[in-house]
């Protein structure tokens, strides 16, 4: 695996379903009946405001906060959003196939085709890279070679 596929894992795990608790049906790029987990919303809500020093609240950054600004960046891009939301299904739902996927972009209105569907999931991964500062790379594709 790459750096970029590690932060984009990392991503996955965190905002999918991990710190933050997110869960739910992706609709026009919000996650629909998410649950609080430990999101800033959450803790405004607990503290009825900013939290008081020192009662537990853990405000670090960590790269997955870095791969989800760059992923909201993108979405506000002029045709960034539907690579967005492509990104976002790929790594907050590993386990799901990319048919199921395309399933819910058709539920939004968004016809994408297998070969649309890896196009906008690469452009998401090259805007991240860049926006991350790290390198880009796609896997070697190993071909055969016909022997004559």
């Amino acid at each position: 695996m790459t750096q970029l596929e590690d932060r984009l894992t990392e991503w996955g795990r965190e905002y999918g379903g991990g710190k933050y608790g997110i869960r739910g049906d992706i609709e026009n790029g919000v996650v629909t009946a998410a649950s609080y987990g430990d999101s800033p919303i959450a803790s405004l809500m607990k503290w009825h405001g900013r939290p008081p020093d020192g009662l537990n609240y853990d405000g670090s950054c960590t790269g997955a906060d870095d791969v989800d600004a760059a992923v909201r960046a993108l979405s506000q891009q002029p045709q960034g959003l539907l690579p967005s939301i492509i990104v976002t299904l790929e790594y907050w739902l590993p386990g799901q196939t990319v048919e199921s996927k395309q399933a819910r972009l058709r539920k939004r209105g968004d016809m994408v085709s297998r070969v649309r569907y890896y196009q906008h999931l690469r452009l998401a991964k090259v805007h991240i890279a860049g926006w991350l500062r790290i390198p880009f790379s796609e896997p070697e594709v190993e071909i055969e070679q016909e022997i004559v």
